[in-house]
């Protein structure tokens, strides 16, 4: 795991080679099947994982079973809420599941703690977690604006699908400008569907998988 890991993250190829070799030796990698559970809502942070390959979804659930996407991490990522989580102390607000074979490294809490004081690549690797999760937060605030967001991509989908070959060819930005949001809201909400086995985003195109369910779900706003 070694050298994907420093594929995966190379900034830890700057740290001091005695800083890395402490980092890899009291860290340990797991690997997670498609589903499986990471950490769940009120867990305490012990850990920091690192996301060698695969995913990890990050997400709220309502007690009616709801869900709500916050972020994804994908390889070369980590999870900021986590880092807060063992930064500012309490418990873990969310629930972090793998989507797909995913393999991570967990670094343990105290050491994370340690090197965000003591190293300037540390640091920075962590704020440029928060830089770019900022940015997730602001698409998430545009689909709450603008409601439904999700239930208005899912009827277009299925209006547009074309005949027994069930395809849509739009890109991402067009499909934004149909529905006057943003590319980035739509590319989660289109990569929400295909987790949900809705949809298969394919290049160039996308392929419905489940009509009568993309239906459903894009049948919602109407109801409402």
């Amino acid at each position: 795991m070694h050298d994907d890991l420093m594929q995966a993250f190379p900034f830890l190829s700057t740290l001091p080679a005695r800083v890395r070799e402490d980092l890899l030796s009291r860290s340990f990698s797991k690997s997670l099947a498609h589903k499986e559970l990471l950490v769940g809502s009120g867990t305490e942070c012990v850990y920091l994982p690192f996301v060698v390959s695969g995913t990890l979804r990050i997400y709220k659930s309502s007690e009616t079973g709801r869900e709500l996407t916050l972020y994804r991490i994908e390889r070369g990522e980590s999870c900021i809420l986590t880092a807060t989580c063992i930064l500012n102390g309490g418990s873990f607000p969310a629930i972090a599941e793998a989507e797909g074979n995913t393999e991570i490294l967990l670094v343990p809490a105290a050491m994370m703690v340690d090197l965000v004081e003591e190293s300037a690549q540390w640091r920075r690797f962590v704020f440029g977690l928060y830089s770019k999760r900022l940015e997730n937060v602001m698409t998430l605030v545009e689909e709450v604006a603008f409601h439904h967001v999700d239930t208005r991509i899912a009827a277009k989908l299925a209006a547009l699908a074309n005949g027994r070959t069930r395809t849509v060819t739009r890109t991402h930005a067009e499909l934004a400008a149909e529905l006057g949001t943003s590319r980035e809201v739509v590319t989660r909400i289109l990569a929400d569907l295909e987790a949900d086995g809705l949809i298969a985003i394919e290049r160039g195109r996308i392929r419905i998988l489940r009509p009568e369910e993309l239906d459903a779900r894009g049948a919602i706003d109407s109801a409402v």
